[in-house]
């Protein structure tokens, strides 16, 4: 009975030795392995090492080969010093992959290639990608150009990885898609893999950092990082040597040969490939630290001309510690991978003389650290030319092999004829290439913001050039589809004529002038290739095609018409519109070659301007508006006032617009030579039905009946005006918009509408749309350039005359002493002149005299006054074409309220969303003041503190309001290419249109992130209760700033409640987690409602509002998440919550409040309340 329990317990512990060895019976290699790759026996290198032939291997239980591959070795005779591991190479053209099932822990990986021609395969077709488990080592890779351009016959490429228990190491090898019969392979020599010694960790994990130099940041290098092994250097040897093979770190040295080190003042300098982060490795010595303290010895280490360390640091880790092996830096060469290679110096430096000459450096190492997406691939190196000084050897070789000593005479005349003639021949193409290189070399900004990519990547990408990739042809070349960075994105290749010598102009002016333009109505232009003579440019892959293929090139041949409806052509249109726009007032740039085949369609049917090889930029620095040159463009597109004069305006761009319009209009090209003299030119058959009143007989069939008569009559109108015979009567392209914009609404609401009178302008005048004429807001914004985006629209004017009800806050009536002030002569000039550097920002805004904004307000009359904020008083204000507006008048004329009066011009004019308040205009001489569209509902804050106005916020009006705050801060921080902080989101810097739609203002506090910072050190200002703890207690700024600032602002919107009360205390975010954690969440929703809301949206809300408001800031959500959120698009929301409740990050108000630093004024000496207060009267 007793030993039933014993047999159990064996009984189990057999079963579980069973399962153990039946699951566990794979072999691990515990030891260092070279695999000598396509051979089939054991051999040893001229250093002894052992290389194992993977022929012998498959059978191991370490290691499998997968895939298709064949053994190959050299046709031509080795020249490597060491035949092992170089005789032989693993070949395929297909994928193939080495599976080790190593012992776990950090290993070298090195990798052996010989780009010669092996059996079946030409040498200069390898190109392929070396994969390592989830790392791209290697992409694009061609072994033969790195040869060549390194100028050694073979090579080893080393990286380091970290192996994790029971994780087999996959080497993958792809070779590039080809579709020619020689395609492309891949190949491998030699893999070798050894254990990292103790000591020698690069793998630091989350709790140790390396220092970023220059930056006060950490960068932790884990196991989820690579390293490529760039460099390794000892300045000293140990007394016990450990053979040739090995350095004083105790790793294997580089098998490629290093140039002799060049040593100037004890400065190394190395080139790394750029767009990287380097681990940056200095070994010290024992000995030299322990000389260096005994004797006073005061030295710094620099790190690309920054000091990273001195003797005192390193001294005292030293005594802390009791050793010191070994300190850390992390360099980062900003830029894009194809911009090359670039310097990274390391110096030893010291007033003081060393016993030795290093004194306490030992060594250095440099790593490559891989990037985000876990790649380390850098492009393949240029070839260099052949120099001329290298011909004579092999030129005579062949020749003497060929002739032998039959005529030795003979043999050397013919050798020396060769030889002159050859280098004649190579010298003039020497001089050819760089004659053309020198001429046409891109500036650096083009460097700079596009991508070089080698012809080998382009025929990887369109597989050679082939025919299956074939998109279309012109005048200018050949366009392909292609897929570049393995296949992940999709782009267009145009393929320019070699041989056209105007052809390399306008592919060098494609390169500049789109380096120079960011619009969304642009194509963007990714990267050019300019080797062996080919002339390439990526763009972005329009899904679309081109607006001529939709209007008549697909219905050719068929019966089908166009599938375009009209609202669509009127949106292609005026997208295409915006981007002339841009390019005319922004860049002053002539584009010359307008037409609807150069009109791209994205997968929206988002019109995008492209083939920029004929831009013209105006001349700046003349008067005259236009530009003589020579007569190029597209027949039935050309300005006839151009042909005749060769006087190129923007207005030559504003006729041919007129042609595309009449395109889009007619459905059919602006030339058919398939048609009679009368017919053939779409413009002059077109103008001649129109000024007959058979205006209906020249519409597109498929168009009849779907244009209203007001929009097409709106529409022709404008076209008739682009193509009038004199520039200076034709419109421009911001005019042209408008009018578009109009047709488009007249189209949408099917009413009668009267048209706008369109205003000719001179070429050399640009002025916006007259205030008196009523117009439509635009939708979209024009972008000036990086980070700068212009407002178009002006707000419609108010036609009924009424006057909107208006409200006006008890709390600003206390402050309204502090901003009352004497009236400055209007002929007093008190602002500096701020317009130039207005202008320059291309703040395209209406300009207003004193006596036009005093007349709007009564003489600024008290009963026009709405309130106090900030840094003035607010007044409603009529303009004459009766259109209401807000205007700002400063309260005093201090440099820093004109600078925060100019701030909010450049950035709110070049914002345009339809959540953002947007600026009418200003005033500038005799008094600064702005102008504001009118809000009719004035601000947030009353409709939620008013008892009487938060029963009319129903549920489905909050919920509104608050996704168009999320929507506009998201434009803010995301979309406007300004990276901006608002500094100051609360109700009332929450205006509501008559729609209730909420429209962010107040940006007098507002600030930018550069583009590589997330935060920004600055003052603290803000409205207590909504400031950030961080920011309140360190001063810095993010976009979390914000981000809490929301969540607050939703909180009081659901609950109609404000933060501080005496009902809840201390506020009302520590009120809204204590019903959370009683389960009575709901509860905090405003009972004004009634019950008639969402508990779904509710929630969603409320739990938004928590996440935001958490006190540390990496807590919070990004707005696409916020945004995700609320609509209920992004999952595991509970736990989120759940995981914060009753956090004791909830912030308790007082131990806040005693923490925080004083917010200061934005105004020096004024009160904070100033600042607290700020624009909170912009609320009507």
């Amino acid at each position: 009975m007793q030993t039933f329990p014993f047999s159990i317990a064996l009984l189990a512990l057999c079963l579980h030795t069973t399962l153990s060895l039946g699951t566990n019976n794979r072999a691990y290699l515990e030891r260092d392995i070279s695999v000598n790759c396509g051979s089939i026996a054991t051999s040893a290198a001229l250093n002894g090492r052992k290389w194992i032939g993977d022929a012998q291997l498959k059978s191991a239980s370490w290691l499998s080969i997968k895939g298709s591959s064949k053994i190959s070795s050299l046709i031509h005779k080795l020249i490597s010093d060491d035949p092992v591991p170089h005789k032989t190479a693993r070949v395929s053209s297909s994928r193939f992959s080495y599976d080790f099932h190593l012992s776990p822990g950090q290993k070298i990986l090195r990798l052996h290639f010989n780009p010669s021609p092996y059996k079946g395969f030409k040498k200069f077709k390898d190109l392929f990608t070396v994969e390592a488990g989830p790392f791209i080592l290697l992409s694009n890779f061609s072994a033969s150009l790195t040869a060549r351009a390194l100028g050694v016959s073979t090579f080893t490429k080393e990286f380091c990885i970290s192996i994790e228990e029971n994780q087999p190491l996959n080497i993958v090898f792809s070779p590039a898609i080809s579709s020619s019969q020689d395609g492309t392979y891949a190949f491998i020599n030699g893999i070798e893999i050894s254990s990292v010694p103790e000591g020698l960790t690069y793998f630091r994990g989350a709790d140790l950092g390396a220092q970023v130099v220059g930056r006060n940041s950490m960068v932790y290098i884990d196991n989820n990082t690579a390293l490529e092994i760039i460099h390794r250097l000892n300045v000293k040897r140990d007394s016990v040597s450990l053979g040739d093979e090995f350095d004083m770190l105790g790793i294997r040295a580089t098998v490629l040969k290093q140039k002799a080190i060049e040593i100037n003042n004890l400065t190394w300098k190395r080139f790394v490939d750029v767009g990287f982060r380097y681990l940056v490795r200095i070994h010290f010595c024992e000995l030299g630290l322990k000389m260096a303290e005994t004797r006073n010895v005061m030295f710094k280490v620099i790190v690309n001309e920054m000091i990273v360390d001195s003797e005192i640091d390193l001294i005292k880790e030293r005594n802390e510690n009791g050793y010191l092996w070994y300190r850390d830096y992390v360099v980062v060469i900003k830029g894009r991978k194809q911009e090359g290679r670039r310097d990274l110096l390391i110096s030893l430096q010291s007033d003081n003389e060393f016993i030795d000459r290093y004194g306490p450096f030992k060594g250095f190492e440099i790593f490559k650290l891989s990037n985000p997406d876990n790649s380390l691939a850098s492009p393949n190196p240029l070839p260099p030319v052949m120099a001329v000084r290298d011909l004579p050897s092999w030129i005579t070789r062949d020749l003497l092999s060929l002739l032998g000593s039959r005529n030795v005479i003979a043999t050397v005349a013919v050798t020396i004829i060769s030889i002159v003639s050859i280098m004649v021949h190579e010298l003039r193409k020497i001089w050819e290439v760089n004659l053309t290189e020198e001429e046409t070399k891109p500036s650096a900004r083009a460097e700079r913001h596009c991508r070089r990519f080698s012809l080998a990547e382009i025929r990887s990408a369109t597989q050679n050039f082939s025919n299956a990739f074939f998109i279309g042809k012109g005048g200018f070349g050949i366009v392909y589809k292609g897929l570049i960075d393995n296949g992940r994105e999709t782009v267009a290749i145009k393929r320019l004529k070699s041989s056209s010598r105007q052809g390399k102009r306008e592919f060098w002016t494609e390169i500049e002038t789109l380096s120079e333009l960011r619009h969304k109505n642009l194509v963007s232009l990714i990267g050019y290739c300019n080797e062996y003579r080919e002339m390439i440019l990526v763009y972005d892959y329009m899904t679309c095609g081109t607006l001529a293929d939709h209007l008549y090139k697909h219905a050719r041949g068929s019966d089908k018409d166009s599938s375009l409806t009209w609202k669509q052509r009127l949106n292609i249109c005026i997208g295409a519109g915006r981007g002339l726009d841009y390019l005319h007032t922004g860049h002053g740039i002539i584009h010359r070659d307008v037409k609807s085949s150069n009109i791209l369609l994205d997968e929206n049917f988002i019109s995008k301007v492209s083939d920029f090889g004929l831009a013209k930029p105006e001349d700046r620095n003349k008067l005259q508006s236009h530009v003589s040159t020579k007569v190029k463009g597209t027949h039935g597109y050309i300005d006839p006032y151009y042909v005749r004069f060769s006087k190129l305006t923007r207005k030559s761009d504003t006729y041919a617009f007129g042609v595309v319009l009449l395109e889009v209009l007619c459905g059919r090209p602006a030339m058919d030579r398939r048609l009679g003299e009368d017919e053939c030119f779409l413009t002059k058959w077109a103008q001649n039905r129109i000024n007959k009143g058979e205006v209906e007989q020249i519409v597109d069939s498929s168009l009849i009946g779907e244009i209203s008569a007001n929009s097409l009559k709106v529409f022709v109108g404008i076209a008739k005006s682009c193509l009038h015979d004199e520039p200076k009567k034709r419109p421009a392209m911001g005019q042209v918009v408008l009018q578009l914009e109009l047709a488009l609404a007249q189209q949408e609401t099917r009413k009668d509408v009267i048209p706008n009178q369109i205003t000719n302008v001179a070429d050399e005048t640009t002025l916006p749309v007259s205030p008196e004429q009523p117009t439509v807001a635009s939708s979209e914004s024009i972008e000036l350039g990086k980070n700068q985006r212009v407002n178009t629209e002006l707000p419609p004017a108010n036609k009924d005359g009424r006057k909107p009800k208006m409200y006006k806050s008890p709390r600003f009536w206390v402050w309204d002493a502090l901003w009352k002030r004497g009236k400055v002569s209007r002929n007093e000039e008190v602002v500096p002149n701020f317009l130039p550097e207005i202008y320059e920002a291309g703040a395209k805004l209406p300009e207003y005299d004193f006596a036009t904004i005093e007349a709007a307000t009564n003489q600024f009359s008290d009963s026009n006054m709405i309130g106090h904020g900030g840094y003035g008083t607010l007044y409603k204000g009529v303009l004459l074409t009766g259109q209401m507006v807000a205007v700002k008048r400063l309260s005093q004329n201090s440099r820093q309220v004109l600078d925060e009066f100019k701030r909010e011009i450049l950035l709110i004019s070049n914002l345009q969303h339809r959540n953002i308040i947007k600026l009418i205009g200003y005033c500038i001489h005799g008094e600064p003041m702005l102008l504001y569209e009118f809000m009719e509902n004035g601000s947030l804050h009353t409709h939620i503190y008013d008892e009487a106005q938060r029963r009319l916020l129903h549920w489905d009006v909050r919920f509104k309001i608050i996704m168009g705050i999320v929507r506009g801060i998201s434009y803010l921080q995301q979309d406007s290419g300004m990276k901006i902080i608002h500094r100051g989101i609360q109700t009332s810097n929450i205006l509501l249109d008559i729609q209730m739609n909420p429209i962010i203002s107040g940006f007098g506090l507002a600030t930018t992130l550069e583009d590589d910072h997330s935060v920004v050190e600055t003052r603290v200002v803000g409205t207590m209760g909504y400031l950030d703890p961080e920011y309140c207690i360190y001063g810095t700024a993010s976009f979390m700033s914000d981000i809490y600032s929301l969540g607050i602002l939703i909180l009081e919107i659901v609950g109609g409640k404000r933060f501080y009360s005496r009902s809840y205390d201390p506020n009302l975010v520590a009120y809204a987690w204590k019903l959370w954690n009683e389960g009575n969440i709901l509860h905090l929703v405003d009972e004004s409602i009634e019950g008639a809301f969402s508990d779904e949206e509710a929630l969603r809300c409320i739990q938004v509002g928590l996440l935001c408001t958490q006190q540390n800031r990496h807590h919070r959500p990004t707005m696409t998440s916020v945004c995700k959120m609320l609509l209920g698009e992004e999952l595991s929301f509970e736990t989120i919550v759940a995981s914060c409740k009753g956090n004791a990050e909830c912030i308790d108000v007082v131990n806040f409040m005693n923490a925080c630093p004083e917010p200061t004024s934005s105004h020096g000496s004024e009160a904070s309340v100033a600042t607290f207060e700020y624009d909170e009267t912009m609320q009507r």
